[in-house]
């Protein structure tokens, strides 16, 4: 399967690569991009950033990359793809955002520092190690994405994984 993850000229769409390991993934980012390929993945220019044709751009990449899963993880994209979530579905292409719904619940303007986990409707795909809460969090919350699990009074709460532009 190949999937496109944003914001790949950081440090942390690079710490993502684990949990795709099986996947053939290309990183992607807005201005030049480093001409790197290497067994696990690839990396891709989205050419200058226009907050405008943000979604637009994002699913032509996706497009022209025969991408067929989207992990989108600038916090200017965001809310952009979720409302176009059924336009990138309609192609084909599985966005791994929650629901366009439920997504002021996750997110968040704190430094995001705690452990991180890959769910793909509900079901957690990584870390394999993961706790049982965070295994169970995934299916209470019908969790689809990377998110930080944070440790609360109310137990574990899910935030979304993203990156400040």
């Amino acid at each position: 399967m190949k999937i496109l993850i944003t914001g790949g000229k950081s440090a942390s769409a690079l710490k993502l690569l684990k949990a795709f390991a099986n996947h053939h993934i290309v990183l992607a980012d807005y201005g030049d991009m480093p001409a790197l390929s290497s067994k696990a993945y690839q990396m891709h220019s989205l050419g200058l950033r226009n907050d405008d044709t943000t979604a637009h751009t994002l699913l032509n990449n996706c497009l022209d990359e025969n991408v067929e899963m989207f992990l989108p993880i600038y916090d200017f994209e965001i809310d952009a793809v979720a409302k176009a979530m059924v336009l990138f579905e309609e192609f084909g292409i599985q966005v791994l955002l929650p629901q366009p719904q439920d997504l002021p619940g996750f997110l968040s303007t704190e430094k995001q520092t705690a452990d991180w986990a890959f769910y793909q409707d509900g079901v957690l795909k990584f870390p394999e190690n993961a706790s049982t809460a965070q295994k169970e969090l995934g299916l209470k919350e019908k969790l689809n994405g990377v998110f930080y699990t944070v440790d609360s009074p109310e137990g574990l709460k899910p935030v979304l994984f993203t990156i400040n532009s």
